[in-house]
């Protein structure tokens, strides 16, 4: 790879005509646009310190043992090598060096890299193609045309999807692995405190997650609909919610004659057609962000608890076990297979209220699917203060126009499920 600071300069090139600029005095539209010309000529710094840190990894292989240069130079790896040099993470470093190496490889994150992809992105790809058996170049490409729009959040949630769909002949064995190693563990320091740490396997996280997320939400819903300036009014964190729900449950499994604690919910399941009937293929499960095994969808739909749903290739429900009643219920589960958790930010379904898009009170909105997106409470604080404008096409996607007060041309973005994928 030739070291040239020709694209920094290019990259950099727009930001020159804000040199000189008191920050505090510029207007939002040119905040906002020195923002992005000062990322774009980040990106292109760090493509060009990856490159640099993609031949130090290669002048420090391990057969080079004490030879090597970053062991020469006193570290370990290459990785913590560039992380000091830059005065950064060890996650930095490795991203740097997963990136130089991509860039030496005839490959997609390479080209991508090239046209803009950042840093941190293509070590995302990279680490979920690592990880996975098999021919990965057409997922590869794929995850990099995703990467070109989405965000790294986003992202991350199309690395996970599409890594654990691509290895679903080998996501029973991984699961069945996972439950081995499940563990919980109280440790009381000096001072009292109990520190619990642990991990559980998909098919029991499920459960767990479910509960203490629909806790979270009913609290936080409550609070935004308390409008009482007291002192006993809940101000409570998610953290600290999650907390005392787990302590309510336990108070309830030592005395089960009470009723129960908490908000009541179901843990919902879903699975396409035609993997059902091929019993090939992976399920998903509304608590969890990646995709599981059909074997571990059968764990979980043994308790009466569960609701399964069957969709076809469009996203349509076609069986939502006992529930069919077309109001609230039956429309939220449908709603979800279309949007997947909040349709504007992606937060889980279970921190999601179902909104009219054509208000109840105002516009007299029908209560229908075409009508209903499923919103977070932020997100539906936010398109009912700002008046954003939300469309569902006859594709059956989610289309959210922003206000001109956050972009004067108010381009259109989509949303929903649609927008975490590419063909």
């Amino acid at each position: 790879m030739t070291f040239s600071l020709t694209d920094v300069d290019a990259a950099t090139a727009p930001a020159r005509a804000f040199e000189g600029t008191d920050l505090s005095s510029l207007p939002r539209a040119e905040l906002v646009e020195l923002l992005t010309v000062a990322s774009a000529g980040r990106n292109a710094w760090d493509l060009l310190v990856a490159g640099v840190a993609g031949e130090v990894a290669h002048r420090s292989r391990a057969e080079d043992g004490p030879g090597g240069l970053a062991r020469q130079q006193g570290f370990a790896s290459p990785q913590q090598y560039v992380a000091s040099v830059l005065g950064a993470s060890f996650g930095a470093g490795a991203q740097l060096v997963a990136a130089g190496s991509a860039l030496a490889e005839d490959r997609p994150v390479a080209d991508g890299l090239r046209a803009g992809l950042s840093v941190a992105k293509a070590e995302l790809i990279t680490k979920t193609l690592d990880a996975l058996p098999g021919d990965t170049e057409k997922l590869e490409a794929r995850l990099v045309r995703a990467g070109k729009t989405l965000d790294y959040g986003k992202l991350k949630m199309r690395c996970r999807t599409d890594g654990a769909r691509h290895d679903a002949a080998h996501l029973e064995g991984r699961e069945h692995r996972q439950a081995q190693a499940r563990c919980l563990e109280l440790k009381e320091d000096i001072q009292g405190v109990v520190h619990i740490t642990g991990q559980l396997d998909p098919v029991r996280a499920a459960f767990v997650t479910t509960y203490l997320n629909a806790q979270v939400k009913a609290a936080f819903q409550a609070q935004h609909d308390d409008t009482s300036d007291t002192d006993t009014a809940d101000i409570r964190t998610a953290t600290q919610i999650r907390a005392d729900a787990l302590v309510a449950l336990a108070v309830h499994g030592l005395d089960c004659d009470s009723p129960a604690s908490g908000v009541k919910t179901t843990v919902i399941v879903r699975i396409n057609e035609e993997d059902l009937k091929s019993q090939v293929g992976t399920a998903t499960c509304d608590a969890l962000g990646t995709p599981i095994s059909l074997s571990a969808l059968r764990q979980i739909a043994v308790d009466a608890t569960i609701l399964p749903m069957i969709v076809n290739g469009k996203s349509e429900v076609l069986d939502m076990g006992r529930e069919h009643r077309l109001f609230s219920w039956a429309q939220r589960m449908a709603l979800a297979e279309r949007d997947g958790g909040c349709a504007k930010c992606h937060a889980p379904i279970s921190h999601c209220i179902t909104h009219h898009i054509k208000w109840w009170s105002r516009d007299a909105g029908p209560t229908d699917l075409r009508n209903g997106v499923l919103l977070c409470v932020r997100c539906h604080t936010q398109v009912h203060r700002d008046q954003w404008d939300i469309y569902v096409d006859d594709n059956n996607h989610v289309w959210f126009t922003p206000p001109r007060n956050i972009d004067p041309q108010q381009r259109r973005q989509l949303g929903g499920l649609a927008a975490l994928t590419t063909p």
